[in-house]
């Protein structure tokens, strides 16, 4: 599924990107003189590449199969270890990808059709703008961060610097912009909403195809008995290891509980996972699983009794993490660490498959984990995996954006 051959595109970048600020507040509906088709656009469009490519590829499996006319545009290019350590070096990687990308558009994509993209690489975004609204093409954007807030709350730009203003106000325009936003949180859907100054979010759920994740016993991998915690209630860090995560707290709060029959199991990459090995090092109730420790993902996500599923206060809007349905799919409750008018945060009470921390506060979360590990039952089995496969089915989340998509088409 990749784009073709791609060339780069003539307009300087600096053009591209200025040229947003004549972007209308909204874009006026057209009329077709044929029946459109839906232009994908990504970086990853494979489900074995990351969390991204998983759903573009099933999402393009199922709008074809349910008939859609559907072109694929996708390039990428692997980030080095010199280009990650520079911001110039990153930024430039990103511009010759965004631009690639939005020349296999022009090549695509024509009148009455609609791009359907991503929200990465973040320059592509007001490209992908422009020409949308040069060609007379609807604008329909998957939302899975939010940019720039994000680089606030990550720390690599200063909430309220020149930089941040001028981000801010450059992609105001662009997110007013779109046609449809498809947004996966019920708070991501308030800050899109807001950025863009008029309702373009639409909700459609995260979700786990049931055929990738196989629920099974917490003794079947043989990992808990290996770890000498068969008589252990286990708590699961699955997943990316990243500064908003908020792992720190889950640190801090270890060190509080009273608990002796509490472990805590780590699995993922990331920037803290350096910090996560120090704090389990030597400790027989804490464990980080090897880079290449051989277990499928089914395995290690049903190898706890509760999956640890954290972010950072300043994400409230910005990412909803996947990880929590795949702890779903794997029949394991979730204990939520964040702001209680987050998306996963909310799905944990009102469905009632797992239970609700703020974010930032270890002691709150210290007196959670010792309340769990002394209480004999804590989710009625089959109800997060009932949950998975229904209410938050790969089924029901693509019905929703077929139709969404389709609005757009007729």
């Amino acid at each position: 599924m990749g784009s073709g051959k791609t060339i780069w595109a003539d307009a300087p970048l600096c053009q591209i990107i200025c040229a947003v600020n004549a972007l209308p507040s909204s874009t006026p509906a057209r009329a077709p003189s044929r029946t459109g088709k839906v232009v994908i656009v990504g970086e990853y469009v494979r489900a074995e590449e990351n969390s991204t490519g998983y759903f573009w590829e099933r999402a393009i499996d199922f709008l074809r199969g349910r008939g859609m006319a559907v072109e694929v545009v996708s390039y990428t290019r692997p980030m080095s270890a010199r280009v990650r350590s520079s911001v110039l070096l990153r930024a430039l990687l990103k511009a010759e990808i965004s631009l690639r990308l939005a020349w296999g558009v022009m090549r695509k994509a024509r009148r009455g059709d609609v791009v359907f993209s991503g929200t990465n690489p973040e320059i592509l975004l007001p490209m992908l703008a422009l020409l949308c609204r040069l060609r007379g093409m609807r604008f329909c954007v998957l939302v899975h961060d939010v940019f720039p807030e994000n680089l606030a709350a990550a720390e690599v730009l200063k909430e309220g610097s020149l930089a941040m203003r001028l981000l801010g106000a450059i992609f105001r325009r662009v997110y007013a912009s779109f046609d449809k936003a498809i947004v996966i949180g019920r708070d991501m859907k308030i800050l899109v909403d807001e950025k863009a100054g008029r309702e373009i979010g639409h909700m459609v759920h995260n979700w786990v195809d049931s055929e990738d994740v196989e629920p099974s016993d917490r003794l079947a991998s043989g990992l808990i008995e290996e770890l000498g915690w068969s008589d252990k209630v286990v708590f699961q860090f699955f997943g990316n290891m990243g500064r908003v995560q908020g792992i720190d707290v889950i640190l801090e709060a270890i060190d509080l509980i009273t608990a002796n029959n509490a472990a805590f199991l780590f699995a993922g990459s990331g920037v803290m996972r350096p910090e996560v090995e120090v704090a389990c090092e030597g400790r027989t109730e804490r464990h980080v699983l090897p880079l290449d420790h051989g277990y499928s993902r089914s395995e290690v996500l049903t190898s706890c009794d509760v999956a640890l599923v954290c972010l950072d206060a300043r994400m409230l809007g910005l990412g909803v993490p996947s990880k929590a349905y795949f702890s779903l799919a794997a029949d394991r409750p979730i204990l939520a660490i964040m702001d209680p008018r987050g998306e996963i945060a909310q799905l944990v009470v009102e469905e009632a498959v797992g239970w609700h921390v703020p974010a930032g506060d270890p002691t709150a979360l210290a007196s959670a984990i010792d309340r769990l590990c002394s209480e004999n039952r804590l989710v009625v089995p089959q109800r997060c995996l009932t949950l998975s496969r229904t209410k938050l089915s790969a089924q029901s989340a693509l019905e929703q954006v077929h139709s969404e998509l389709a609005v757009l088409l007729s």
